[in-house]
């Protein structure tokens, strides 16, 4: 039984997902299913060995629920977000299913048995995890949650909490996973990054870095990430294109952070249609010779690779 830490990206696609509707180009209309890219999002478990399991999303975009499905997400301790941009976030509603009065479960056993009583409120409300931009984000396209409404239709019960309060020397807990926040710039404006560590069985730390959104990771957030990781078994950096966008990453520029971190494996994300997938991996092994860390890792054996959706990622 695996009892480390499981992160599976669930999309690895720009804000547009790939296809692109009403598009055309060769990419869009690839029949290589590592071209098909729904919005980023990614899910984080980890089943100890004592049997106690954790349930974690980083990012509720449009898509959540075709992701929530395909992935068989039954349960979930919390969710994580980056941004407040709509390919993050718009989603958000439907992890309701997650904070309702009474589980599946829990109804079926009342209709075995109806003079079964269940406790009005069984399920404590869903904590969101984020920068303080984004919670008001949240507030502001999600007002209907957090004020009183009419009966019906349902909404999620939501807890937000500042991540500020977490670092390298108090790190969120979520079970056995230690989640540290990573700022970052996209653009002008602030997201989250997420470093997940545990300790293994032989003592040591090992972790998986999630760095979506971004253009600029400052040398504060490098160096935390570098001083705080253990083993770095994986960093998924976002890369969006070739050439240079005023707020993500170019493949050169994910290169470059992906040099400085040194992972394992490096997995670049939230990609456009402007490359194959197959294109892609010969675009970076042709510029590995520019970034001396990553050939070297690959020479050992690592990888440095275009992510793509359903790729699972574990630690040790």
């Amino acid at each position: 039984m695996f009892s480390g830490i499981q992160v599976t990206l669930m999309g690895t696609g720009t804000s547009h997902g790939i296809p692109v509707i009403a598009c055309d180009c060769a990419v869009c209309q690839s029949l290589d299913k590592h071209d098909t890219r729904l919005r980023c999002s990614a899910y984080v478990t980890k089943k100890d060995s004592d049997g106690a399991e954790s349930h974690i999303v980083v990012d509720t975009g449009p898509e959540f629920r075709i992701q929530a499905l395909q992935n068989h997400i039954t349960s979930l301790d919390a969710v994580l977000l980056t941004h407040g941009h709509a390919d993050h976030l718009h989603g958000l509603d439907d992890v309701r299913v997650f904070s309702h009065t009474k589980s599946c479960t829990e109804l079926e056993e009342q209709k075995k048995n109806p003079d079964l009583v269940f406790q009005e409120d069984i399920l404590p409300p869903l904590s969101i995890y984020t920068n303080k931009e984004t919670l008001h984000s949240v507030e502001h396209h999600f007002d209907y949650v957090f004020k009183k409404t009419q009966l019906g239709g349902g909404k999620p019960r939501l807890q937000l909490v500042d991540c500020s309060c977490y670092c390298a020397n108090n790190p969120l807990l979520i079970g056995s996973i230690q989640i540290i926040p990573v700022p970052m710039w996209h653009g002008a404006l602030a997201t989250v990054g997420w470093l997940f560590s545990e300790i293994a069985d032989d003592g040591k730390k090992h972790s998986i870095a999630y760095l979506t959104d971004c253009n600029i990771i400052p040398d504060e957030s490098i160096n935390l990430i570098k001083n705080t990781a253990g083993c770095l078994d994986h960093v998924v950096i976002d890369g969006l294109r070739p050439k240079q966008h005023e707020t993500h990453c170019s493949f050169d520029e994910a290169l470059h952070y992906g040099d400085c971190l040194m992972a394992r494996h490096t997995w670049l994300t939230h990609i456009t249609h402007d490359m194959c997938h197959e294109d892609i991996k010969v675009y970076i092994q042709e510029r590995l010779s520019q970034y001396p860390q990553l050939k070297r890792i690959v020479e050992n054996g690592g990888t440095v690779l275009p992510a793509y959706d359903g790729l699972i990622l574990r630690t040790r």
